[in-house]
């Protein structure tokens, strides 16, 4: 902002003199004041603004879209030291696509082990989606609560991320009950998607009936590359 400056002139008025040999009275010229130098304005500049966040959904740690397989399980390794022997493949049938697994321990602290899945496309072989699965009944050393607690944390964490407003839910109620606590896309129009479920479930007893009421929650992670037309299998139209 402009600082305030000062601006002021100092005038010196001189007594006028009598002559005591004249009759009339002189008046002493007076002085013109000098105007002192008024400062130039300074100007302070403004403190730097932090640029705004802009969310970059280009995979899942070092795992990125377009990787083959081979490179998503160096990726897994680099990411979480896990060795390929302890990652499980298999095909998803209906959208013949292949998917890596693996548990991951302590991924987001106090939720549990995670798993994680990584997804390759129908035609291309390629990464095209990364869905992380916390749940009571993933470990069941975790507890709805602490679920629901993660849910806050990545849901806050997601908001502040800079994804497209225009494309942002939060907090929303599905028909199946389940609620989905964030959904964005990026300016390349790669989703996160994250949703919440809770409920009870009466696990038969050791008689085979109905126990307990047992709460359970579930919370799914997905990062995927094109939710709107994603690379699976489909059949085409009119072939049945």
């Amino acid at each position: 902002m402009p600082i305030g400056f000062r601006a002021g002139i100092v005038g010196a008025l001189l007594l006028a003199l009598v002559s005591p040999a004249s009759a009339q009275t002189t008046a002493t010229p007076q002085t013109t004041p000098t105007p002192q130098t008024t400062p130039a304005p300074q100007t302070t500049p403004a403190p730097a603004q932090p640029a705004a966040a802009t969310a970059h959904v280009d995979g899942f740690r070092s795992a990125k879209w377009g990787m083959t397989e081979a490179q998503v399980k160096a990726a897994i390794r680099a990411d979480f030291n896990i060795a390929e022997d302890k990652l499980k493949s298999s095909e998803n049938l209906a959208e013949k696509t292949e998917v890596l697994t693996t548990v991951v321990p302590d991924l987001l602290e106090g939720a549990g082990n995670a798993q994680t899945s990584y997804i390759f496309g129908f035609s291309t072989k390629e990464l095209i989606q990364v869905n992380v699965l916390w749940g009571t009944a993933l470990d069941p050393q975790s507890t709805p609560q602490k679920i629901v607690a993660a849910a806050d944390q990545l849901r806050a964490l997601f908001l502040a991320s800079g994804y497209d407003p225009k494309t942002v839910v939060a907090n929303t109620k599905m028909a199946d009950g389940s609620i989905v606590v964030f959904e964005g896309q990026d300016a390349d129009k790669h989703s996160t998607l994250l949703r919440l479920a809770t409920g009870n479930v009466s696990p038969p007893d050791k008689d085979g009936k109905p126990g307990a009421p047992v709460e359970m929650a579930t919370l799914s992670l997905s990062y995927i590359l094109d939710a709107h037309d994603p690379d699976i299998f489909r059949l085409k139209k009119g072939s049945f």
